[in-house]
Order: structure tokens, then C-alpha cells, then sequence
């Protein structure tokens, strides 16, 4: 009998242990899937520095937090937009410009009798680039201020409410969370990704951190050495390097910059510029067509920056934003043809990176839109590429004008080369060889595929990242000022810099809790971490841009949509009131994102 129960004991331990394999190999399996699934998901987490991905890392863990914390920012941000309706659009930046920075306007809504020189003592606490504004909202709209202060409060005592019934780490870790508003964001658009890897992180957090740690080497390195390239590519080639400046200042012109702005020489240490995003509970301006928390100045799309000399420094690749800008208008590819040119040369060495390479995805995307006019004598003629670039920006300017005058006779790419052939011979004879010169073609132009770029607002640029001629700090403050003004903003400032610490958790099978070693702490900025790390964060931050062009050639145009709507674009709604916009999804249709 003995022998008997003992054979019935190890057949059910045989079949315990099995289903606990077979479930180890089914969560691995799912995981697995997930990441392929998600894998630009992945990549933009692991590009976050370390201290930042486990703040990420211990949020997943609760993902009923994320989906509640969303929809109470859809709330609150529609409650927010519908205060501020009846102002003009200008009037409503500089009112979302000062929900970026922390406890401004509370300060600003405190003692409505406070004069001039008290509000002063009060915003030399903040940064500089902020004091007219908050002077000019102040006088003009105090009791705006005072409301959105109230509500402000309100918003933040239903957080309290709904982390009430967690324990103190947890509630640190999404306080940590709600400052980085583009990652909430990112685990709510992949709510699958984030409820696995969180339940995979519950069991083993150290593996999961080893994992991105290794990750974020690879693409740090990957992303390192494809800038370095770049840099390189623009020292070896002075007429595209001269055409991406011109281009550049055209850029930043558009986006409201003025030329004593864009042109000013700059120190070093705009590589190491920290932006304020915006609020998490009133959200971003409304006509934003895609994400945008966190405003930067021209520079940082740019890739570069002028030094002592206005001699161009490169630092990076430039921005989604601004490759969306350059790839928008036909005017761009003959305007500056040798630029046009070396972009796709850098794309031809760098095929493989689309998800985390601006100038890549984009020239690819461009490629792919102009199929049967970006044949494989595009790729063979090097030579004659330029004056492709040439041809091809000016048969669009005059194909758009043709559409113009004649809305009832439009015509697509391939006819209208046909027609012009003389006009067009590289063109010409590149889509003569592939035999797709039709009547009935069905080919679509960029410009009919791609919606009109968004006009980023201008940011105020600080002296303090203006240098003279000879290399100094610009001196209109004096030098005592100047070490005032920045000890007051890196104190007020600690918790934006997003480089709280969490110490290394260890695997924790039994509970779902966190252990009660998980410690949260604040740590003071680190200058040279910061700069170390600058690339990293801009390319993280960078995610929402690409994943937003990824899905632009399936979309209804913004233009279309606005017009459907009765809906004035951007540029056209200044001193009138802003009505809704509607906003571009920016994943999936399974994805219920806020817009």
C-alpha cells in the first residue's frame, strides 16, 4: 500500500512539475511574441538610462494604474481645453507653456495684491525663458491662473485617491511616471507589451534589466555610430553641408524663429538642454496632429548647432519632425539637390535601420510612396542622382500647379510625365524602361499621401546657451546672476530630470507586491550623466514621431479631414477660437488611444 501512494505522490509531482514547465514554455513562448510584435516598443524603453527604465519597469507591474490614470488624463485634459476655448490659439500656448513647469502657476495664483518685485522673487525660482510669459498671463488673466491652480489640485488629489490602496514605492513610481507623460503614453498604446513584460518583470526583475541593459548598448552603440557617420558624411561633403544649413535656417524660419535666434552662437552645453513637458493632466495643445509632451528648440531637430565662428557642430541625426518637414515639400528635392542626394547616399549604407533612424525611415518611406518614379537607375546612377532629385522636385511643383488650375482633370505622376517627357528625361526615361507610362495609372503623389507638417511652436531660447564670438558666455547678466539663476533652477528642478534611483530589486515568486527593499530616492542631476545620456533620451523621445509616420501613407490627409470637418488648419485659426482638431491615430485600430 506504502508503495503504492508513493508511486501515486511522484506521478503527481511528475505532472505538477510538467504543467508548471509547460506553462514556463508557454509564458516564455508569449513574451517572446510580444517583443517581436512590439519590437519598436522595445527599442524606444531600452534607449531610456537606466534609472529611468526601472522607474518604466516597476510601473508595468500595474497596468490597472496606466489604463485609469489614462482615462482620467482624458478628463482632465478635455476639461482644461474647454477653459481655455474661448482664447486665441496664441493665447492658449502661452497658457500650456506654463502648465510645463511645476508649481508656477500656483505660485502665480497665490496673493492676487503681490506686486512686480515679489513676483520677481517668486520666478527667479524658474527659468528665465518663462518669466514674460508668466508676468504677461498673470496680469492679464489671474483669475484663469487661479482656476486652473484649483483644478490642478483637484487632479492631483484623485491621484492620491487612486494610489491610495498602494504601498508607498508604487505611489513614488507613478509620481515618477506622470513626469514623463510620452512613456504613459507609449505602455497605454501597447497595453499587451506592458501587461506581460510587467507580470515577467514581477518574477524576475533582474533578467528583464539585464536584458534592456544589454539592449540599450547595442542601441546606443548602433545609434552612436550611425550620428558619428552622419557627422562625417556632412565634414566630407561641403555643398550638402552648406544646402542642410540653408535648409535648416528655412526650417526653423517656418516654424516662427527669428533669424537672430537661429543664427546666434550657441555654447556646448545646449547637448546637455533639459525640456519641461508639458502637464500630464492638461496634456499637450489640441491641434497637434500627434504626440509632442515635450517642446525643443530648433537646435534639437536640427542635429546640430552653431558654435564660435557660426561654425556648424553636429551632434546627432536630424529630428522625425524636421526630415517630415524637408520630405513634405517638392521644392526641397531641387532647392537643395545635393542634400536630397546625400540623404538617400546615407540611406543606401543604412537600409537596415528604419524604427530609430530619421533620415533612413524617411527617405524609405518617400521611396516607397514614389514607387514607379524612384526606379533602380536611382540606386545604379550615382552620378546623375542630384539632377533626378532636381527633376523629380520640380515636376511636382508643376504637376501641383496643373491640379490647381484644373481640379476636375487631375492627374497622376506617370501621365503627367508622359506628357512632359522632354521636360523630364531622367524622369522620363526611368519610367519608360519599367513600361509604367499608362493612362489609367493609379499611382498617388507625395503630395496627396502626406499630411501638412505641423508647425512646432518657437521655444525661447535662454542667454545662458548663447555664447560671443570668442567662445564666452554671452554677458548680459552679470556672472553672480547668472550662478544664481542656475543653483535656483537645478534645486527647483530635481524631479524633472528624470534621474531618480531605484534600487536593484530582487525576484519575488510569492507575492505580487514589490519587496519592501525597493527604495526610491532622489538624486541631484549629474552634468556629465546628463550630457552622456543626452542622445539616448532624444532618441526615446523621438518614438511617437516615427511610429506616427509609419502609418501616414494609410491615413486620410490632415488637409482632408480639416476640410471634411470645416476645420481651419493650424496656420489659419490664429486670433479665432480653436475648435477640436481631429488628431491622426497613431497605432493600430485595436488601439484606444485618448485622441
Amino acid at each position: 500500500m506504502k508503495k503504492i501512494y508513493n508511486e501515486l505522490v511522484l506521478m503527481f509531482l511528475i505532472v505538477v512539475t510538467g504543467i508548471r514547465c509547460v506553462a514556463q514554455d508557454d509564458n516564455r513562448s508569449l513574451l517572446k511574441r510580444v517583443v517581436q510584435e512590439n519590437q519598436e516598443t522595445v527599442d524606444a524603453i531600452a534607449m531610456y538610462p537606466t534609472e529611468t527604465r526601472k522607474i518604466i519597469f516597476e510601473a508595468t507591474e500595474y497596468p490597472e494604474v496606466i489604463t485609469k490614470l489614462n482615462e482620467m488624463q482624458k478628463n482632465s485634459q478635455d476639461a482644461f481645453e474647454k477653459l481655455i476655448s474661448s482664447f486665441d490659439k496664441e493665447e492658449q500656448e502661452k497658457i500650456w507653456n506654463l502648465t510645463r513647469y511645476d508649481g508656477l502657476i500656483s505660485d502665480l495664483a497665490g496673493n492676487h495684491n503681490m506686486s512686480e518685485d515679489e513676483i520677481n522673487n517668486i520666478l527667479v525660482n524658474y527659468p528665465e525663458e518663462i518669466h514674460k510669459t508668466a508676468l504677461e498671463e498673470r496680469k492679464s488673466n489671474y483669475d484663469l491662473l487661479v482656476q486652473i491652480d484649483k483644478m490642478n489640485k483637484s487632479y492631483n488629489s484623485d491621484f492620491e485617491i487612486l494610489m491610495s490602496g498602494y504601498i508607498p514605492e508604487v505611489i513614488n513610481v507613478f509620481k515618477e511616471m506622470i513626469k514623463m507623460p510620452e512613456v504613459l503614453d507609449i505602455l497605454f498604446d501597447h497595453m499587451q507589451y506592458t501587461v506581460v513584460v510587467g507580470d515577467y518583470y514581477k518574477r524576475n526583475p533582474e533578467r528583464v534589466l539585464h536584458k534592456t541593459d544589454s539592449l540599450n548598448l547595442v542601441l546606443t552603440q548602433k545609434n552612436t555610430q550611425e550620428a558619428d557617420e552622419w557627422k562625417q558624411s556632412m565634414n566630407d561633403n561641403p555643398q550638402a553641408q552648406e544646402e542642410y544649413t540653408q535648409a535648416a535656417q528655412e526650417y526653423a524660419q517656418d516654424n516662427g524663429y527669428q533669424p537672430e535666434d537661429y543664427n546666434a552662437s550657441m555654447t556646448q552645453d545646449v547637448t546637455n538642454y533639459s525640456s519641461n513637458p508639458y502637464n500630464w493632466w492638461f496634456g499637450y495643445p489640441s491641434w497637434y496632429p500627434y504626440d509632442y509632451w515635450n517642446p525643443y528648440p530648433y537646435w534639437y531637430d536640427w542635429g546640430f548647432y552653431y558654435g564660435p565662428g557660426r561654425r556648424a557642430i553636429f551632434f546627432g541625426l536630424p529630428s522625425a519632425y524636421f526630415m517630415e518637414w524637408y520630405f513634405y515639400s517638392p521644392e526641397h528635392y531641387s532647392k537643395y539637390a545635393e542634400l536630397s542626394n546625400h540623404y538617400y547616399n546615407y540611406y543606401n549604407k543604412h537600409r537596415e535601420s528604419l524604427n530609430n533612424n530619421s533620415i533612413s525611415h524617411s527617405v524609405n518611406d518617400w521611396r516607397n510612396r514614389n514607387k514607379d518614379i524612384v526606379t533602380d537607375d536611382w540606386d545604379k546612377d550615382n552620378i546623375n542622382r542630384a539632377q533626378r532629385f532636381k527633376e523629380y522636385g520640380q515636376m511636382e511643383v508643376d504637376r501641383r500647379k496643373y491640379n490647381t488650375k484644373y481640379p476636375n482633370q487631375q492627374i497622376e505622376q506617370s501621365e503627367y510625365l508622359q506628357k512632359k517627357q522632354n521636360k523630364y528625361p531622367l524622369l522620363s526615361a526611368d519610367v519608360s524602361k519599367k513600361q509604367l507610362i499608362r493612362r489609367d495609372s493609379k499611382t498617388q503623389s507625395v503630395q496627396e499621401n502626406i499630411p501638412e507638417p505641423i508647425k512646432k511652436p518657437a521655444v525661447t531660447i535662454p542667454d545662458r546657451y548663447k555664447a560671443s564670438e570668442n567662445g564666452q558666455l554671452n554677458n548680459r547678466r552679470s556672472e553672480q546672476n547668472l550662478k544664481q539663476q542656475n543653483s535656483n533652477v537645478q534645486n527647483n528642478n530635481i524631479n524633472k530630470q528624470q534621474q531618480s534611483v531605484i534600487t536593484n530589486p530582487q525576484p519575488n515568486n510569492n507575492s505580487p507586491k514589490r519587496p519592501d527593499n525597493v527604495n526610491i530616492q532622489q538624486k541631484n542631476p549629474n552634468p556629465s550623466k546628463q550630457t552622456e545620456n543626452f542622445n539616448q533620451l532624444r532618441n526615446a523621445q523621438q518614438y511617437h514621431q516615427n511610429t506616427w509616420k509609419q502609418i501616414q501613407p494609410q491615413s486620410q490627409p490632415v488637409r482632408q479631414i480639416q476640410q471634411h470637418n470645416n476645420i481651419n488648419p493650424p496656420s489659419q485659426q490664429k486670433n479665432t477660437q480653436v475648435e477640436r482638431p481631429i488628431r491622426q491615430n497613431t497605432q493600430t485600430q485595436s488601439n484606444n488611444k485618448r485622441r
